[in-house]
């Protein structure tokens, strides 16, 4: 693409990457943002991107949001602002085990513990490149990972985690967005090895300080040897003007088995990318989504799930609500290669309507290359069951109360199987907060 067919938001990446010193990376980095301009922003002409435009975004010119220095407060006052305090559990034990990153950016360099050892991205990326290097690569022109490209061709920092055997706490890793203008921009990174065995939780938590956020190109990367187990949250909670594209790569190993969380209740518009790779026999995905469309929120929501290797497993379950003006999206895609005999696969998609103006839109894939697999999906969206409905009304539930009880209950698919008790509490409290009638139904948890 050439300089006069770029748009605004195309040349102001470039304008960032001319500013970026040189380091061990560059050579990487160079490649990826000399894809990501050819490809350009992806727009409604890309099949993944079909629901959620872009035009108003690339109009726009962004820098660089400011570093963690820069963000105006330290790591105990990050971690004690009220969202974090919500998935800490008050614990004091949890605060010692979080990480901090404001806009992309560690606040301090990160402490390794029993177990996992922590680093700076920056850091490791100057002494051992190839490493980073190594999860970093391939680079894809698919359209699902366009923002990754951009990811990596202009993140500066972010966090390297390598899980050695089982934690005994989980990890809270706390992206704080924070802007003093418009127009900005952060690129957050995480990695997480987990070896040969190694177990334990990680929970992102993303959420806003102050009036303004930057636009958010967060990316995360969990790799799973041979028989490790991680449970993955990643949970959305930013402003309603925030807008975020996130992510997040998924590479199992044999035998290993990783569940995963993706929760959006915050953010105007929010976009989840779900690249899912089972390379060893045996590997089991459980991916679970809740996706609240509360006032003009956009949630777009795509999974692609490749199973690479004979005997694994997938579970793709989302429940989505919209009210207002919202929309929501998920659209979901298994490909089984050929050679991947024995794969089980299973897509679930259930959409609830709170408001006539309010939009779902669910599409779930299949792409199937060999024989004696078993998959199946299916999607559905509707209003409110209205027997259901007149039962709890029958038995003297006022309609308000009644309507938010049945709403409640259908988000326990997600809700009921997360293990982490203070973030399911966290994200129940928040979740009521964005329903009617949610004093009355605080009474009930």
């Amino acid at each position: 693409m050439s300089p006069s067919q770029q748009s605004a938001a195309l040349r102001s990446f470039e304008e960032q990457w001319r500013a970026r010193a040189p380091d061990a990376l560059s050579g990487l980095r160079e490649r990826a943002l000399h894809r990501f301009l050819q490809l350009g922003l992806p727009t409604s002409h890309d099949e993944s991107w079909r629901y959620t435009s872009l035009r108003p975004l690339a109009a726009q010119s962004f820098v660089d949001a400011p570093g963690a220095a820069a963000g105006g407060f330290d790591r105990r006052q990050a971690l004690a602002l009220d969202a974090a305090q919500a998935l800490l559990g008050g614990r004091v034990d949890a605060e010692k085990h979080a990480i901090v990153l404001v806009n992309g950016y560690p606040l301090a360099p990160p402490a390794s513990e029993p177990g996992a050892e922590i680093r700076a991205l920056r850091a490791l990326a100057r002494e051992q490149p190839d490493l980073v290097v190594r999860h970093l690569e391939p680079l894809s022109d698919a359209e699902e990972l366009r923002w990754l490209l951009l990811n990596t061709a202009l993140g500066v920092d972010g966090v390297h985690i390598k899980i050695k055997s089982a934690l005994a706490t989980p990890l809270l890793i706390l992206h704080v967005g924070t802007a003093d203008r418009p127009g900005t921009v952060a690129y957050p990174k995480v990695i997480v090895e987990a070896a040969a065995g190694a177990a334990g939780t990680i929970i992102e938590h993303h959420i806003q300080h102050g009036a303004a956020a930057p636009l958010s190109n967060s990316a995360t990367l969990l790799a799973l040897g041979r028989d490790a187990r991680i449970e993955h949250y990643r949970v959305f909670a930013a402003g309603d003007q925030a807008v975020h594209f996130d992510t997040l790569q998924v590479r199992l190993e044999r035998n290993a088995e990783c569940r995963q969380f993706t929760v959006a209740l915050g953010g105007g518009l929010v976009r989840t990318s779900l690249d899912a790779r089972l390379s060893g026999p045996g590997a089991k995905l459980d991916s679970r989504a809740l996706l609240v469309g509360h006032a003009d929120r956009h949630v777009d929501c795509v999974n692609v799930v490749r199973h690479a290797a004979a005997r694994t497993v997938s579970r793709q379950t989302a429940r989505a609500i919209a009210s207002g003006t919202s929309r929501v999206i998920f659209n979901s895609k298994v490909v089984v290669d050929a050679g991947a005999s024995q794969s089980d696969s299973q897509q679930s998609c259930r959409g609830l309507l709170l408001s006539p103006s309010a939009e779902i839109d669910s599409r779930p894939q299949l792409e199937i290359h060999t024989d004696e697999v078993k998959c199946a999906h299916g999607a559905t969206t509707g209003r409110l069951d209205p027997n259901m409905l007149f039962y709890m009304l029958s038995r003297g539930l006022d309609r308000q109360t009644a309507q938010s009880l049945l709403v409640y209950a259908f988000l326990a698919d997600v809700l009921t199987d997360m293990t982490e008790s203070a973030a399911r509490a966290a994200i129940e409290s928040e979740l009521i907060r964005q329903l009617p009638d949610s004093q009355t139904l605080q009474g009930f948890r």
